[in-house]
Formats: structure tokens, C-alpha cells, sequence
């Protein structure tokens, strides 16, 4: 596995994309997660992509994996919107040598199930079969925090929708893309109990992006609160299962330390982007 840097919990909202990979170097990173249109902003300032991937080389860091900017979550005017630019966009990852693109899922909405589930399905064979066609593998994420579920403290929506590793497969099969696959989150995956075995029962082709992070001690499972997330191997989450679970697939890919929380982990994006390298190293990777 590879190590890319992310911006949460870094405090580092203000830098440009060309000062995060800088970043990302010093702080010995291989890859960063990055905005697709901040790319393409960077790219037109330095004259094209030809020129960013020549920095990319440069700095020593590649682009690892870019969110989706599609808005798929809301209605179809929105959705309409961001695929009229998918293909630039997918086209641009391309040239830049970044073959995976991600996204997350609500575990719970506002609407009918059946109707978001058939909505959704539907839109991601859509925006899947854009990236087949330039080569980008895209990632979705199921959120498994209780407190988000339906009938949880701060549920995102009164009916259930996607929240485990087996309903996130399923959803990936009635697509019918062979370039839809999962963004493996350990935080996710602690709070659905999600074991090394399981893990270990996917596939490289199946993972396409992986975030570490960790759980603070005390909470277990079904009290762990997404937005409350610690230092890797400060908390009370098994990863070095997790790790094992993910060798154990095969998976060759990137990881990267997303640390959603209040405050980011230390004073400046410099000292947060070291202190969670050198926690990546103490959990061997």
C-alpha cells in the first residue's frame, strides 16, 4: 500500500493544491487526495496538464484519487449539471495518471428507500460508465456511524438506505459496472464490525481507495460519532487487523488518514501532516 495525504484534520482549508502536494512531499507522502476542478484550475495556471503531471513527477507525490463533484445526492436538475462536465473532468484524470474517483453514501434519507435506492443505482451505472471510458475506477463509501442511521440521534433521514459492507456490494452488483468498486473506511468498518476475515474475502479489483482513522477510547462500536475521529493508533480500533485484512486482499492501492473532528491534530498543517505520517509508520505502513 501506498500512503496519500488527505486534508482532514490537517487545518490545511487554505493551501492550493500546488502547496498541499508540497506538503505531501516534504511530510514523505507518495499521493494525494485531491479536487479534480482544483486540477484543472492548477493545470490551466501552469499550462496544461502535460505540465501538472511533469510537477506531479517532480515533487515525487502522485494524484491518488479525486472526489466526485457529480451532485448525485440531490435532484435531477443538480445531477444534470455535473454530468454535463463528468467527461472533462474524467478526461483531465486521465492525463494525469488517476484512475480512481470517489464518493460517499448517507446511511439514511429523506426519501422512499426503494425510490433513492432505484436513484441511486441508476446514477452510478451512469457516472460509471463515463469513467469506463477514461479508464477511472470509481469508489463508493457506506457510512456506518449509529448515530446517522435512521433513528439515530442525528440521523441524515427517517428511512434507511446503505450501511454495511454486504448492502454496499449489492448496491455495486445491480449497477452492473465492473469499475464500480469500495472505498474501505476503518471507522466504517469498526462501527458495522466489519473482521479481518471479511476483509481479507475482497479483492484488489473490488477496493478501489482505503481511509484509516481511528475511534477514541471508551466509545465501542455503537458510540463512536463520525465527526470525533483520532490519531491512528491512538484510539481503540484494531487496525493492525484492519491492515492485515487489506494485505490479505491484495489490495496494492492508496491509503489515506481521514480524520473528520473538531480541531485539526496539531498547530500547523506542516506538524498534522508529520505526526500522522509517523503514525502511519508505527502501524507499518
Amino acid at each position: 500500500m501506498q500512503v496519500s495525504l488527505c486534508g482532514a484534520g490537517l487545518g490545511a482549508g487554505k493551501l492550493s493544491l500546488l502547496e498541499f502536494t508540497e506538503l505531501a512531499a516534504r511530510s514523505g507522502y507518495s499521493g494525494v487526495d485531491f479536487g479534480i476542478s482544483s486540477a484543472q484550475r492548477l493545470a490551466d495556471e501552469l499550462g496544461g496538464t502535460t505540465a501538472l503531471s511533469e510537477k506531479f513527477l517532480t515533487l515525487g507525490v502522485a494524484p491518488a484519487t479525486f472526489g466526485l463533484e457529480v451532485e448525485w445526492r440531490r435532484d435531477d436538475a443538480a445531477f444534470a449539471a455535473g454530468m454535463a462536465t463528468l467527461a472533462e473532468k474524467a478526461a483531465i484524470a486521465q492525463q494525469l495518471g488517476c484512475t480512481r474517483c470517489c464518493t460517499w453514501m448517507p446511511s439514511a434519507t429523506s426519501d422512499d428507500s426503494n425510490e433513492w435506492r432505484e436513484r441511486t443505482v441508476a446514477r452510478f451505472r451512469e457516472i460509471g460508465k463515463v469513467f469506463a471510458d477514461y479508464g477511472v475506477r470509481f469508489g463508493l463509501e457506506w457510512v456506518g456511524p449509529h448515530h446517522l442511521r435512521a433513528g439515530g440521534e442525528n440521523q441524515m433521514g427517517p428511512h434507511p438506505t446503505v450501511w454495511t459492507l454486504p448492502q454496499t456490494l449489492e448496491l455495486i452488483a445491480e449497477t452492473g459496472q465492473s469499475n464500480i468498486g469500495l472505498l474501505v473506511d476503518s471507522y466504517h468498518c469498526y462501527t458495522t464490525g466489519i473482521t479481518e476475515d471479511e476483509l481479507a474475502a475482497l479483492t484488489d479489483s473490488q477496493i478501489v481507495h482505503v481511509h484509516i482513522n481511528d475511534a477514541p477510547i471508551g466509545v465501542g462500536p455503537s458510540g463512536a460519532k463520525d465527526g470525533q475521529r483520532v490519531v491512528p493508533g491512538t484510539g481503540e480500533i484494531n487496525l493492525a487487523g484492519f491492515l492485515s485484512g487489506l494485505r490479505r486482499a491484495g489490495y496494492g492501492g492508496y491509503i489515506a488518514c481521514e480524520i473528520l473532528a473538531p480541531a485539526p491534530v496539531a498547530d500547523t498543517p506542516d506538524e498534522a501532516a508529520a505526526l500522522i505520517r509517523s503514525a502511519l509508520r508505527g502501524l507499518g505502513i
